[in-house]
């Protein structure tokens, strides 16, 4: 079967929510912006990660790409050398919504999860090692 060729791949998140999306994501996680318009932002991590942000109803995008996120079924992860170290600096950044607390699972992970202007959680991890 015939493959699609891919080099770059980052998830594009539609909100009206884009500039407290940047400055959440460059505040909080360091992420530089990358093109910025009134209608669109690309963000990106010195790691290589990439997310872009979009406002919905755009006239030049296609009908069904006109609503916004909707708060559900999608959960960004970021891998993380010492997640309890993190989650005590996540306790002290002014406005970051913590929404699950530091646990230490079961299977070995350690993690917590903090909710971006969109509505995306962001599940910051530890693997087991």
């Amino acid at each position: 079967m015939p493959r699609i060729e891919t080099t770059v791949q980052y998830p594009v998140v539609i909100t009206p929510e884009i500039e407290k999306c940047r400055d959440f994501y460059v505040g909080y996680f360091g992420f530089e912006i990358v093109f910025e318009a009134d209608w669109y932002i690309q963000l990106k991590h010195a790691n290589g990660n990439e997310l872009g942000f979009m406002r919905p109803d755009l006239p030049n995008q296609p009908e069904f790409l006109h609503g916004a996120y909707g708060g559900r079924g999608i959960i960004v992860t970021y891998d993380v050398a010492d997640a309890r170290g993190e989650y005590e600096k996540a306790q002290q950044m002014e406005g970051l919504k913590i929404r699950f607390p530091y646990t230490e699972e079961e299977w070995g992970q350690k993690h917590f999860i903090v909710e971006d202007p969109a509505g995306i959680f962001v599940d910051i991890v530890e693997q087991p090692s």
